[in-house]
């Protein structure tokens, strides 16, 4: 095509989970919460006005951000900034903090997005493979990037890299690290504390998973006020709208709720796992609301794949190397896991 661009040359875009609409179809394939969001969220979109649609929005989103600093514990808003979904601000903390040509490091295997991002921006992604148990290795603390794309607990394993090992890895790094915290509300601890004590440090978070609010697009990111004020020159004028900034606002401010959900999708991944290790899989211990079930060389992930899906039941499977035969599934309701396992049975059963 004689319009493209050089660099998206050789850059096939990223593939999000399939979102069919099919009725009856049980969807454990893209790590969505299976109970709604806060009823606070929906009060929140009704005390709305037509007004608050015809303005433009807070373009700082300081009241959301407000709410933020305190439920994370950090001294202000001016450690926290707001974006469009967590993946805007992956994108945006390339854009602040990394030029063209730079080389960037990630875990291997972990969130494909990032090699994405990282080659629409022109720089270079160099993964540093994890150990057979997904944990960080010696060259991982050697790395020399510009910046380091640490998913913590990891994706697609959800094993939580221990948070010593995070800090030495902050302490070693030349550049910025980027901790990932997508499914941290599902795991024991949490490396908010981070960019007090590592002035390279941003931690990113996601409403998308424990808040049920993946359709909204709601993401935050804290940094020492010296990189927010970064992020604030490359953002985009109005990137968060006025519903996202009202509904995250409800959402963040009914913790009793999200906990609550939380602990219902733990309980859930625990049953799950070990009827999944009942039927044969090898399945890492998971701090996340997925998990990531090795499959018997016969007869196979993919099999198993399309024999769900043939049943209407769609997990994820990754054609990469290292999870190609596994399935990655997220915990549904109890229901819907159940039906899950029985499928399996009879599946494996033949």
């Amino acid at each position: 095509m004689k319009y493209q661009r050089d660099i998206l040359k050789n850059v096939e875009g990223y593939t999000p989970g399939e979102q069919p609409r099919v009725p009856g179809l049980i969807k454990l394939n893209t790590n969505e919460n299976p109970y709604p969001p806060s009823p606070k969220t929906l009060e929140a979109l009704h005390a709305l006005t037509l007004d608050d649609l015809r303005k433009y929005p807070d373009p700082v989103s300081l009241r959301f951000r407000e709410a933020c600093a305190r439920h994370y514990g950090v001294p202000g808003p001016e450690w926290v900034i707001a974006g469009n979904g967590m993946d805007e601000l992956l994108a945006l903390v390339l854009r602040t903090f990394v030029d063209p040509g730079d080389v960037v490091n990630a875990t291997y295997p972990t969130y494909s997005l990032y090699e994405v991002l990282t080659s629409l921006h022109g720089c270079a992604l160099e993964y540093i493979d994890l150990d057979d148990d997904f944990q960080l290795t010696d060259a991982h603390y050697t790395a020399q990037g510009r910046l380091f794309f640490l998913t913590r607990p990891n994706a697609p394993s959800g094993v939580a890299i221990p948070r010593a090992d995070v800090e030495r890895l902050c302490a070693s790094f030349p550049g910025i690290v980027v901790i990932d915290e997508a499914y941290v509300d599902f795991s024991d601890d949490h490396c908010l504390d981070f960019p007090e004590r590592f002035e390279n440090a941003i931690v990113m978070r996601t409403f998308s998973k424990s808040y049920g609010l993946a359709g909204m697009r709601v993401g935050t990111a804290v940094a020492r006020p010296e990189l927010i004020n970064e992020f604030m020159k490359t953002k985009d004028s109005y990137n968060m709208n006025a519903v996202a900034q009202a509904v995250g606002l409800a959402a963040i401010e009914d913790d009793a709720y999200v906990c609550e959900q939380v602990g219902r999708i733990r309980a859930t991944r625990e049953r799950l796992r070990k009827a999944l290790l009942e039927l044969g899989f090898s399945v890492p211990d998971s701090h996340t609301n997925f998990l990531l079930a090795y499959c018997a060389p016969e007869p196979g992930a993919e099999y198993l794949f399309q024999q769900l899906r043939q049943r209407n039941i769609i997990v994820r499977h990754f054609k990469s190397r290292r999870i190609d035969n596994a399935l990655r599934i997220t915990v549904g309701t109890d229901e819907e896991c159940e039906a899950l396992v029985a499928a399996l049975r009879e599946i494996l059963a033949g």
